[in-house]
């Protein structure tokens, strides 16, 4: 997110089991929260990966109620549309795995 503004951008990057860097990438969202912004990059990541013919991976994210939201694969239809997307995915094209990590160790 800009400072002071309500703009957003995204990035990521994907590393393999033994942490070597297999692509990265970054996209600008135009006007939406944070919690919207991070719930994009994890759907990003994971077609990206999905793209590249993956279909596991550990999800790191710095933000506790994303994870939460996301590891709750039961939860109710959400308004979101990107939110019931990435957990339709998630659900069903392949084992992903969301787990929170602090900032300050992401």
């Amino acid at each position: 997110m800009v400072r002071d503004s309500e703009y957003a951008a995204i990035g990521g990057v994907v590393r393999d089991h033994d942490g070597n860097w297999i692509v990265g990438f970054t996209r600008f969202l135009g006007v939406c929260s944070s919690f919207e912004a991070e719930v994009w990059s994890i759907l990003g990541g994971i077609l990206i990966l999905l793209n590249k013919g993956y279909r596991r991976a550990i999800i790191l994210t710095d933000n506790l109620e994303v994870a939460q939201i996301l590891n709750d694969l039961d939860l109710e239809d959400s308004g979101i549309t990107m939110l019931r997307r990435t957990q339709r995915i998630m659900r069903l094209e392949g084992m992903w795995k969301i787990k929170h990590i602090p900032r300050n160790r992401n």
